[in-house]
């Protein structure tokens, strides 16, 4: 019997090895005979946020918004660039914007976006609402309420105050507020002597965001508006007051002498005072002031001229009674005001005239006894009573009371030259004076004393 060939059986049995093979392929999931490696699922980046979302902010007071999540570096767009400009790359050291708006004349919202390099964004509201740097404005203060509160006298001063406030009503120290003249004569009070009023000048708010300055109304000016601005350097914004400065001539409530008046009286209900110096101290108004008196032949005045306030014009009484005599004081700026002196006699009784007697003893012929006592009668005047005395060449020096306390009777011994003086002669002179300046004389004469 012949065999089939090799190559017929072997053909359906290799056919059912690789149909096997199939099946088993497929049901592994693949084919090709090679095995797939994992896959690793994609990185989902956190949300980007900005804190806080919603702010008010004003010109000139500096805010920020705080970037967090996200894919950092940031960008940042403003919806209104010309309200609230931003950078448009946020610093990586802060991740912060800030945010620094202009001024606004009405409340304006404006919207920031933030994107991060994902591509994520996020929103965050601002309301830029209109400064509130000067909430009380600015106001104008007389130093003296003469012509006004906020009225400026000719030649008056006063203080221009403007407070500075930011975010919540909080103090702004230490900002620059500068200070202008718009119109009307004054000028700022400078510490400069060479330029003491200025038309502009600049300081600083203090702790409690006060900028203060002094200002003074010229001299010798017509009545007329004034105006004056407050601009703060750093925002720009501004503050203008008006107010008025009023010619015044009537220096009664703006100038004050101290004493306003001054009583002097004399020794007796018969005599002025003389001698006395009274100093009246001027304050206030425009110096230098000038002083005339209305009888200016009654008094002495030093220092008619008086340059500078607190300074002082002397009068002293001359013995003329006024009651009362009339200064005039006239300020740089023409205002007058006017003090007085009253020089009026006292209430003593006046004294008699001074009575001595003898007034003459002796004689140049004969000898004076040098143990015999002279007597002098003393009375009248004020006591006490002063003796002196001048003598004779060769004279023996007289012995007697210099002061007698009341009136009375002076004894004196010693008088004479010496014994075997036969050719001296002359005259003993003894003067007496009284408490109240008169005085007289008593004379003893004597002659040789053989």
């Amino acid at each position: 019997m012949q065999r089939p060939p090799l190559s017929a059986w072997l053909r359906p049995a290799l056919i059912a090895l690789g149909l096997t093979g199939l099946l088993s392929l497929a049901a592994c999931g693949g084919g090709g005979g090679a095995v797939n490696a994992p896959v690793t699922p994609p990185v989902v980046p956190s949300a980007i946020q900005v804190l806080p979302i919603s702010q008010t902010v004003y010109p000139g007071t500096v805010a920020s918004i705080s970037v967090s999540g996200g894919v950092p570096p940031y960008t940042a767009f403003s919806s209104n660039s010309a309200v609230l400009p931003v950078g448009s790359a946020v610093p990586t050291s802060t991740n912060e914007i800030l945010l620094a708006a202009n001024s606004v004349s009405t409340t304006t919202g404006v919207t920031i976006t933030v994107k991060d390099s994902a591509s994520q964004t996020s929103t965050a509201s601002v309301t830029v609402a209109p400064a509130q740097l000067f909430p009380n404005g600015l106001t104008v203060t007389a130093t003296q309420s003469t012509c006004g509160s906020s009225t400026l006298c000719t030649g008056g001063t006063g203080t221009v105050k403007v407070t500075a406030t930011g975010a919540g009503g909080s103090a702004l120290a230490g900002r620059q507020i500068r200070f202008d003249v718009v119109y009307g004569a004054f000028g700022f009070i400078s510490t400069n002597p060479a330029t003491p009023l200025v038309q502009t000048i600049t300081v600083a708010t203090d702790i409690a965001g006060v900028a203060q300055v002094g200002i003074q109304a010229l001299v010798d000016v017509d009545t007329q508006p004034a105006q004056v601005r407050a601009t703060d350097l750093t925002s720009g914004q501004q503050q203008v007051a008006n107010f008025t400065i009023v010619r015044n001539q009537d220096g009664s409530t703006i100038i004050t002498i101290v004493p306003s008046t001054a009583t002097i009286t004399g020794p007796d209900s018969a005599t002025c005072s003389s001698g006395v110096a009274v100093d009246y101290r001027v304050f206030g108004g425009t110096p230098p002031y000038h002083v005339t008196a209305s009888f200016p032949q009654a008094i002495n005045i030093v220092n008619p001229t008086v340059a500078n306030a607190g300074d002082a014009f002397q009068v002293i009484t001359n013995g003329s009674c006024v009651d009362p005599l009339t200064f005039s004081i006239v300020d740089a700026a023409g205002r007058q005001t006017t003090a007085t002196i009253t020089n009026k006699p006292g209430t003593a009784t006046p004294p008699t005239a001074l009575s001595i007697s003898p007034t003459t003893q002796g004689a140049l012929a004969t000898t004076c006894n040098a143990g015999a006592t002279y007597q002098i009668a003393i009375s009248g005047a004020n006591p006490s009573y002063a003796i002196t005395n001048t003598k004779p060449t060769n004279g023996l020096t007289p012995i007697y009371t210099s002061i007698l306390s009341a009136p009375g009777t002076l004894s004196i011994t010693n008088v004479g030259f010496p014994s075997g003086d036969t050719t001296s002669q002359g005259t003993y002179t003894f003067t007496i004076t009284s408490s109240d300046g008169q005085s007289a004389k008593s004379l003893i004469l004597c002659g040789p004393n053989p």
